[in-house]
């Protein structure tokens, strides 16, 4: 039976920077915004470190875009797919979309709803995986680096006006953007609804 000191010290060893680190990296699969918003929390604590808790989400985020390369290979695999799509019009695909490769990767990566059609489209249609990879990287990059900027900037300026504790004031900014993403599509469909 664990008693109070055994329990204390097991959630010690848990707020190791390389579990915290882990964690991060495990809730980008699940919820990325939640794990860039706890990751700048946690930085901002100190429980880990920024350089850390950046590599922890960035390739969390990274390694999930490219299973959904990886998920579009496998599709590959389904038989009426490979009839349906396998082929000559694969071939022009894979054309279209290596054309257009950093636009497509790079938007994908901000606009929501785009990054599993897209990501699994290359890997259905087998772009080169090197390009491929490296362009994920770099928008990952550039997308964590910006939200970690942003919420750390607004955070602090939540922190100072409104006497928030920084922790919270830090991840408020993504979780509010987070929200505002969603509810915005929902408006804009009713709204849609409205008018037709």
């Amino acid at each position: 039976m664990l008693n109070a000191a055994g329990f204390e010290a097991a959630l010690a060893g848990m707020a190791s920077p390389a579990l915290i680190a882990l964690a991060l990296a495990l809730t980008t699969l699940l919820l990325e915004d939640v794990a860039i918003a706890a990751g700048v929390a946690l930085a901002t604590q100190g429980l880990i470190g920024w350089p850390l808790s950046l590599l922890a989400v960035g390739g969390g985020i990274a390694l999930g875009d490219l299973g959904l390369y990886a998920l579009g290979l496998g599709a590959r695999r389904v038989p009426w797919l490979q009839r349906r799509y396998v082929g000559e019009k694969s071939l022009r695909l894979r054309g279209r979309i290596e054309g257009q490769l950093p636009s497509a990767v790079l938007l994908a990566r901000v606009i929501p709803g785009l990054r599993l059609a897209t990501y699994t489209a290359c890997g259905f249609v087998r772009v080169r995986f090197a390009p491929f990879t490296a362009w994920v990287l770099l928008a990952v990059t550039l997308w964590t680096v910006g939200l970690y900027g942003l919420s750390a900037a607004l955070g602090q300026a939540l922190a100072t006006r409104l006497g928030l504790p920084p922790a919270l004031a830090v991840a408020l900014p993504i979780l509010v953007l987070a929200a505002a993403v969603p509810l915005a599509r929902r408006l804009r469909q009713r709204l849609t609804a409205t008018r037709s």
